[in-house]
């Protein structure tokens, strides 16, 4: 399964957003812990609201909270192990006081950007450089070893000019070439910046920066502070509605991390719909026909014969399935057929 991993420097807040993305608290003293994240859709509630089923599920991501990054032997090589699995990073950093103290003595969110991608950036030269050591000092360089080298070459100078992997423009048959080693810089990121609660709506200069920072690299950020996401997931979505207004923000910070996350991790979400039930479904972007319903249930891609399908939007403009159809806007699709996001589907099949 695709996971998000949460990372950042000890006391970031990264645990009380795992729990608030999650609803798991992890047992004091673990160092990490794997649960699931609902992705609020509104496309989801709207279907709640016109098939009134007796169960709605949204679409769900899977989240780690991996151990922060601390100094001391065998620690940063420790976290570094923990990231590997992740297939996205969601970096927490630190911008509040609080009551515990910052473990490096002072509030420094561009200090603590670095650090972290720093120590990623340094484990992906070592991964470089060890591979073009061993291709090197071998008695021979043949076959795709030696198609390897030139290609393991550009990336150590690409790292060498402190830019992330992810940056790095590579062919499709480069990239065949480096199958097998995990890039901590290439994994798309997401940075949430844990403001204190006065400097939520606001945009200090160092903020500015480090958005800039982010963009250059090609990730998102957000802000949020945790304390206040907090707050508002206490109350009931009446309460919610005016405290949020109060505070000028149109939703939980929670929720564009959970719907950015998904994106981050390149899914897209496709609708099965009834009385019974209404269901988003996570499925990559590209997945097709088969692929959903292999997402449903095995026994539907083994016995896969058609699949119906229908836009949201077409359904949520024309008011009902009998109007999709009676329009023409309704398909019959095969196996091979591309799933778009917000498809409603309903396979047909025979086992």
């Amino acid at each position: 399964m695709l996971t998000c991993g949460m990372v950042g420097l000890p006391l970031s807040g990264k645990t009380t957003l795992f729990s608030l993305l999650t609803g798991y608290i992890p047992p004091e003293g673990k160092t990490s812990a794997i649960a699931m994240a609902d992705v609020p859709d509104s496309r989801v509630d709207f279907l709640e609201k016109m098939y009134k089923p007796r169960k709605t599920v949204y679409g769900q991501i899977q989240v780690t909270d991996l151990a922060g990054l601390s100094e001391g032997t065998g620690k940063t090589a420790a976290f570094l192990d923990s990231i590997r699995p992740a297939h996205a990073l969601i970096h927490v950093i630190r911008a509040f006081a609080g009551t515990f103290p910052h473990p490096l003595g002072t509030i420094d969110p561009l200090r603590d950007f670095n650090i972290v991608n720093h120590e990623l950036l340094l484990a992906d030269m070592a991964l470089v450089e060890t591979r073009l050591d061993r291709i090197k000092t071998a008695s021979k360089i043949k076959g795709s070893a030696k198609e390897q080298l030139p290609v393991l070459e550009k990336c150590l100078q690409h790292l060498l000019e402190e830019k992330p992997m992810s940056m790095l423009q590579l062919g499709e048959d480069e990239r065949q070439l480096l199958q097998g080693l995990v890039f901590f810089t290439d994994k798309p990121q997401l940075l949430v910046v844990n403001l204190s609660e006065e400097d939520v709506g606001k945009n200090p200069a160092w903020l500015s920066t480090l958005e800039a920072l982010s963009n250059e690299k090609g990730w998102r950020l957000l802000a949020l502070s945790a304390k206040i996401e907090g707050e508002i997931s206490q109350l009931t979505p009446e309460e919610q509605s005016v405290f949020m207004k109060e505070l000028n923000i149109s939703e939980p910070g929670t929720a564009l991390v959970a719907r950015e996350a998904y994106a981050l991790l390149g899914l897209i979400s496709f609708f099965t719909v009834g009385s019974d039930e209404v269901r988003a479904w996570a499925l990559k972007n590209g997945g097709t026909a088969l692929d959903a319903a292999r997402t449903i249930h095995s026994d539907l891609a083994r016995g896969f014969i058609r699949a119906d399908v229908m836009s949201y939007q077409d359904l949520k403009e024309l008011g009902s399935e009998t109007a999709v159809k009676e329009k023409g806007l309704a398909q019959l699709v095969g196996k091979d057929y591309v799933v778009r996001d917000g498809d409603i589907v309903h396979i047909r099949f025979n086992v």
